[in-house]
């Protein structure tokens, strides 16, 4: 007997907005990298790029803080009281 092969749809990138307002802070979470980024812009806020199977944080964009062209800068993790548990940079395939 054969085995059906899965079909499975593209890899789909959801982009998750993060701002604060009157000290409250607010999330929401857009398909559309263009609206992501224009909702980031008017609040300052926080863009994650979240995609794959597996869930995976492609990138922390930081709309507050902007390099010399406007572009938004990599957010920064810190961890006051201990080593940083997330590592950011991506390492390569078979790396230790």
């Amino acid at each position: 007997m054969k085995s059906k092969k899965v079909r499975r749809g593209p890899k789909k990138t959801y982009y998750l907005v993060l701002w604060w307002m009157s000290q409250t802070p607010y999330a929401a979470i857009f398909e559309n990298e263009i609206a992501a980024e224009a909702a980031a812009n008017v609040r300052n806020a926080l863009i994650v790029a979240i995609s794959g199977r597996d869930v995976k944080v492609e990138g922390v964009s930081d709309w507050y803080r902007r390099d010399d062209e406007g572009r938004p800068m990599p957010a920064e993790w810190r961890d006051l009281v201990g080593q940083i548990h997330v590592p950011w940079i991506t390492k390569a395939k078979g790396a230790v």
